[in-house]
């Protein structure tokens, strides 16, 4: 019959094989053998067509993904297999997953929480679906990767939605054509990653040149956007327009800053 494990007991075993980022087949000392997943934790699939585009909110590339994938499996390699190590059942997760195999952290012998490793090197992001009692601790560890843009998290814009408030999202630098007869192709994208309305007015868009420009009336709601064009045009709710009679954004290289009212750096993008 399946072994039955007492939550919250560390079982001490030898990690046999590693399956991928957060799978590992262990061997106890009376010979029996398990699956383990790591609880609470999930890491990138190695094969791009088994990445869903929105479970690392924001970074939706699934080749980039898989990347990150193959680095979490070869952690899991490099620091665990062959070795010694314990596993300790979540009492809120249960026993085991549909599959069947075991739920469970895993610990190397130094006392190391390797689940808290993979969030802190951004190998691995939280896995919200299941309760477990590391849930709170763990989204925090992961919310330092993602505003560190550690790992898999390096595939955010710079400040990722979710952080408070309104962000550089991206900059479309070199425009069609030429930049100087199409300067509406030339633009910025402020978002709103936060939960309540932003008034944007007297805030600045700078550049590393020195260009400024101020932004007139503008608020942004929560998750919504607005463009930013570096020529005329008449602004409305979702664009503005600096209406600088020459292009403003370097094609090869800058970098543009938000500033608020007071003068504090916001966000930046750099190219």
């Amino acid at each position: 019959g399946t072994r039955q494990f007492t939550p919250g007991i560390p079982y001490p075993a030898r990690a046999v094989r590693v399956i991928d980022g957060d799978t590992l087949r262990v061997a106890f000392p009376d010979g029996s053998q398990e699956t383990v997943r790591i609880v609470g934790v999930d890491t990138p699939e190695v094969t791009p067509g088994g990445n869903d585009p929105d479970s690392f909110a924001g970074v939706t590339d699934p080749w980039f993904l898989a990347s990150w994938g193959e680095e979490a499996s070869a952690t899991l390699r490099r620091e665990v297999e062959g070795r010694e190590v314990t596993i300790t059942i979540d009492r809120s997760a249960g026993e085991r997953d549909r599959y069947g195999r075991l739920l469970a952290y895993l610990h190397t012998t130094d006392g190391t929480d390797f689940g808290e490793l993979l969030l802190s090197r951004g190998l691995a992001r939280v896995y919200t679906a299941e309760s477990f009692a590391r849930k709170e601790y763990y989204l925090a560890v992961q919310d330092r990767a993602v505003r560190a843009g550690t790992g898999v998290w390096s595939g955010l814009t710079p400040a990722p939605p979710g952080s408070d408030g309104v962000f550089i999202a991206d900059v479309h630098y070199d425009a069609t054509g030429d930049d100087r007869t199409n300067l509406n192709d030339e633009y910025i994208i402020l978002e709103n990653g936060g939960a309540t309305v932003l008034v944007l007015s007297g805030w600045q868009i700078r550049d590393s040149d020195g260009f400024a420009f101020t932004l007139p009336e503008a608020a942004l709601g929560p998750g919504g956007g607005i463009v930013i064009h570096t020529g005329c045009g008449t602004d409305n709710r979702t664009a503005l327009f600096m209406c600088s009679p020459v292009p403003v954004l370097n094609n090869d290289g800058d970098t543009v800053t938000l500033h608020d009212t007071g003068g504090t750096e916001i966000s930046r993008f750099a190219w």
